[in-house]
C-alpha cells in the first residue's frame, strides 16, 4: 500500500477513535519524513540560519547552552508539527488536525477529530547531537500517560554548515533521525530501570537511591529519564524482552551516538587543520 493510502486509512481510524496504539504510532511515523524534509530544506535554512561559528559563536556557559538548545528544539518541534498538520489538512480537511497543547505541560500536541476530541496525544523531544549527554529527558510519570493514545516523538538534530547564494558562510540545524514510540512503552522501560537500580516508582514521583544518605530514597532530579540511560543494561542485553518499539528507540539512540562521534571527529580535524 502506498504511503498516502496508508495515511488516509490510519487517519480515518484515528478520527473514528478506532485506531490501536500501534496504528497511532505508525500514523504519526508516516507523517514525519516529508515534514522533516520540508523543515530541513525550507524552514531551517531560511528562519534558523546564523553566521558561521567563527563569526557568531554559540553560547558556552552551561545555563545559556542549555537555554539555546531548548529554544532550538522547541522551534524545530513547532515547525515539524506545523508541517505535519499541513499534510493532515490536505487529506482530511476539517475532520482531523494537529493542534498545540496550550494549557498543559504534557503532552505537547493533540491530534483532534472533527469536534476537537483528543484522539492522539504527542510528546515531542529534540535531541542535539552536540550535547554530551543528549540532554533531552522523558520524565512524565506513568500515572499521567494514557496508554491507548499517547506517543513520544524523538528527533535528532545537528548544526550543518552552508553558504548563502552571495557566498556568506552560515549554519543552521538539520534533523537527521527520528523515532515514534508509544509513551507507555518508554515510561515502562524507564520505570523498570529505576527499580533495577534500587529505586521505586510511585504514582506521584520517581524515587532513586540517595547519594548523600545511604540506604534512603530521594526524588529523582531528571537523571532516570535521560535518553541514553533510560533502558537498563540488563534489559538491553535481552533483546527479546524488549518491544519492537523499544528496539527502534534504541536504534534511534545509536544513530545519535554515531552522529555525536562524527561531530567530535570533525571538530578535532578542524582544530588540527587550523594549526
Amino acid at each position: 500500500m502506498l504511503t498516502a493510502e496508508r495515511i488516509k486509512l490510519l487517519g480515518t481510524s484515528v478520527g473514528n477513535g478506532k485506531a490501536s496504539i500501534d496504528e497511532i504510532t505508525e500514523f504519526v511515523s508516516l507523517l514525519l519524513p516529508d515534514a522533516i524534509v520540508n523543515v530541513n530544506h525550507t524552514f531551517a535554512p531560511r528562519q534558523l540560519s546564523k553566521q558561521s561559528r567563527s563569526a557568531e559563536p554559540l553560547p558556552t556557559a552551561k545555563r545559556q547552552l542549555s537555554s539555546y538548545r531548548t529554544r532550538l528544539g522547541t522551534m524545530l518541534e513547532y515547525a515539524l508539527s506545523t508541517q505535519m498538520d499541513a499534510a493532515i489538512k490536505k487529506v482530511f480537511a476539517q475532520d482531523l488536525r494537529l493542534t498545540f497543547a496550550v494549557a498543559h505541560e504534557y503532552p505537547d500536541f493533540f491530534v483532534r477529530d472533527a469536534v476537537l476530541g483528543q484522539r492522539v496525544r504527542i510528546e515531542m523531544k529534540a535531541v542535539d547531537a552536540e550535547s554530551e549527554e543528549q540532554a533531552a529527558r522523558f520524565e512524565v510519570l506513568t500515572s499521567l500517560i494514557q496508554g491507548e493514545k499517547d506517543v513520544v516523538v524523538l528527533i535528532g538534530w545537528e548544526w550543518t554548515s552552508d553558504k548563502l547564494p552571495n557566498g556568506t558562510a552560515c549554519e543552521y540545524p538539520q534533523v537527521f533521525s527520528f523515532v515514534v514510540v508509544p509513551a507507555a512503552d518508554l515510561a515502562g522501560e524507564r520505570d523498570k530501570s529505576v527499580v533495577l537500580r534500587g529505586g521505586r516508582v510511585d504514582a506521584d514521583a520517581i524515587l532513586v537511591r540517595s547519594k548523600k544518605k545511604i540506604g534512603t530514597l530521594t526524588k529523582d532530579q531528571g537523571n532516570a529519564g535521560k535518553m541514553l540511560r533510560l533502558i537498563h543494561k540488563k534489559r538491553r542485553a535481552d533483546g527479546f524482552a524488549l518491544s519492537e518499539h523499544i528496539q527502534k528507540y534504541l536504534q534511534f539512540c545509536e544513530s545519535v551516538v554515531s552522529q555525536t562521534a562524527n561531530q567530535k571527529k570533525k571538530a578535532a580535524e578542524g582544530k588540527r587543520g587550523a594549526k
